[in-house]
């Protein structure tokens, strides 16, 4: 019994070691972005790589938010897929690999200067004895309605690892760290994002 508590400890500390190793996400910006900068985004529905649809939708709805504390003008989310509505229906019934909405319709459709447009790459929940974790990962860009050039993007990743000596407990923290780490992808993303107008001034 002894062995068994060394040995948990052991790959619990590993574990936590290797969850304190953080990275810069990698990004790209256009040069002279303030130039050519947005006051209006519209955030389109998150493209999903993976089958978890409430992942995406919440990650949608706390970057939408955060978009807000950056600087930028809110475009209500459920206006935007009133308005987009048809353009998806109708790429459904074509039966699309991807539904891409063209940037330069947003325009005209909602009046924004620029669409977010994310993908949800990664959702990965992986359970053992005593442990348990889950990949997020995601990829932004932010195209001008204007010409349909990309003038930001950013990927973002995190891992959340749980651990508990009962499966109820374990259950219990994967619950509650699966909000925090769709946070810290947020965050990961939208802080690479330049200010928007309204708190530039």
């Amino acid at each position: 019994m002894k062995i068994f508590k060394i040995y948990l400890y052991t790959i619990i500390i590993g574990s936590l070691t290797i969850s304190g190793c953080s990275t810069n996400s990698p990004y790209g910006l256009k040069p002279n972005y303030d130039q050519n900068s947005a006051k209006i985004i519209a955030l389109l529905p998150v493209e999903n790589k993976t089958l978890d649809d409430k992942t995406s939708q919440l990650f949608r709805s706390r970057l939408f938010e955060e978009l807000y504390f950056k600087g930028y003008s809110k475009l209500p989310l459920d206006v935007i897929d009133k308005k987009l509505e048809y353009l998806y229906l109708e790429k459904k019934s074509k039966k699309s690999a991807a539904i891409i909405i063209d940037p330069q319709l947003l325009k005209d459709l909602v009046g924004a200067d620029a669409g977010m447009y994310c993908t949800l790459n990664e959702e990965n929940e992986s359970k053992k004895i005593f442990y348990s974790s889950r990949t997020i990962a995601v990829r932004c860009e932010l195209r001008s309605t204007q010409t349909g050039e990309v003038l930001w993007n950013a990927e973002g990743k995190s891992t959340s690892r749980n651990f508990d000596l009962t499966h109820k407990g374990l259950e219990r923290k994967s619950k509650e760290t699966y909000e925090t780490v769709i946070e810290e992808v947020v965050n990961k993303v939208i802080k690479t994002l330049p200010d928007g107008p309204n708190l530039r001034g």
